[in-house]
């Protein structure tokens, strides 16, 4: 009744020096200890870095993070990848929600990409280093474009105020994860922002005479959006 095949490994989703270490409080006098303990331990994910670094097999190093169960066996007493000889396995990654940032886009990238030798590695693409897994993953055309949401903005700017506006762009951020906000908050701050120089000399600065610089108004408009 409890036979699973074909057996099935959870592949771990990190970010860089995030994995997780657990303590053991008959072995470990504090936190620092366990953290010690699992310092030169891999996951599942910094492992398949070393193999696709290491050892130059063609098949081997042109697999998904996702199907590498298929080719080698985690050991899960000495923490490495080995050659599988026989069988296979599934491999199923942890789930990512969109709004878990980075590690989202991370997830996406193992999706995708084959033989990555590191995080950096990741982030490369067209021997470009992209700073993040985000933009990464926009060079790639792993997200769709924001144009949908440029056109939703682009239309409300000619009949919403700019109270509405930005209730408008806070729904498009925490419901439709667009693939580049600060793109939208650039090309429409100033008709998000639109009533705010008003607020900042009647309500803020109490001087109507007083005149607000662009960016006390962009920071004005970044905390009410906040």
């Amino acid at each position: 009744m409890h036979d699973h095949e074909p057996s099935v490994l959870r592949l771990a989703i990190h970010l860089p020096e995030h994995q997780s270490v657990v303590i053991n409080p008959t072995r470990d006098i504090n936190a620092q200890q366990a953290l010690e303990r699992y310092q030169n331990r891999d996951t599942t994910l910094t492992g398949w870095f070393k193999v696709n670094r290491d050892l130059q097999d063609e098949v081997i190093n042109n697999t998904l993070y996702q199907d590498f169960p298929n080719k080698m066996v985690w050991n899960k007493s000495s923490y490495k990848w080995t050659i599988r000889q026989r069988g296979f396995q599934i491999g199923r990654m942890y789930y990512a929600h969109a709004s878990s940032g980075e590690r989202f886009y991370l997830r996406l990238l193992l999706t995708a990409v084959k033989g990555a030798t590191s995080y950096e590695d990741l982030c490369s693409f067209e021997n470009h280093l992209y700073p993040s897994f985000r933009e990464a993953c926009i060079a790639r055309g792993l997200l769709e474009d924001d144009n949908e949401w440029h056109q939703c903005l682009e239309e409300a700017k000619h009949m919403a105020i700019g109270c509405q506006m930005h209730h408008l762009f806070v729904t498009i951020l925490i419901d439709c994860s667009p693939a580049n906000p600060r793109a939208l908050w650039d090309t429409f701050w100033q008709d998000i922002c639109d009533d705010l120089k008003h607020q900042l000399q009647n309500h803020v600065f109490q001087n109507r005479d007083m005149e607000p610089t662009k960016e006390q108004i962009q920071d004005y408009g970044l905390y009410l959006i906040d």
